[in-house]
């Protein structure tokens, strides 16, 4: 037992050996591959973060636009109201100002055609009572006035009330 815990180094030597080589073809075969996947997939972890960033500004950039368009129709619809309102406002003045017109047209043809009528109903007044003043003269006088002066007698007693 005592041969166990002595070094042995032969074995020592081919323990060593053994071991590098083992490292060799580690670093060879293993290594290289290991290492080539996780600096690929650093590359990749990389390239994926820059693609993320430059899809989140993307995104902002998109979203700012958005927004900038947005309040643009806002500010385009406000306007637009406006707009329809002081037409609609416009419109009204002017449908009101026809109408009040028209009630003004309307009224002045009713006075128009009110002195008309009472133009009309005096002179037929006037008429009767010329006839009946002819008439209530011809018995008067007991003599039958021809028309034609009658006429003429009414003419000249309207151009004497006309004239005072």
């Amino acid at each position: 037992m005592e041969d166990l815990l002595k070094p042995d180094f032969g074995v020592l030597v081919l323990t060593v050996c053994n071991f590098l080589l083992l490292v060799y073809l580690l670093k060879k075969f293993a290594w290289g591959p290991i290492i080539g996947a996780l600096e690929k997939r650093e590359n990749q972890i990389a390239t994926d973060k820059q693609t993320a960033a430059q899809a989140r500004q993307s995104a902002e950039n998109l979203k700012k636009e958005l927004d900038d368009r947005l309040a643009q129709i806002s500010n385009e619809a406000t306007q637009k109201m406006a707009q329809a309102i002081k037409a609609g406002e416009a419109q009204k003045e002017q449908l009101l100002q026809q109408a009040q017109e028209q009630a003004t047209r309307l009224l002045e043809q009713a006075k128009a055609q009110i002195e008309a009528e009472k133009n009309k109903a005096l002179a037929d007044v006037r008429g009767e009572i010329a006839t009946l003043s002819v008439l209530a003269a011809s018995r008067v006088m007991e003599r039958e006035v021809k028309e034609s002066a009658a006429d003429q007698i009414v003419d000249q007693v309207l151009k004497e009330v006309k004239g005072k």
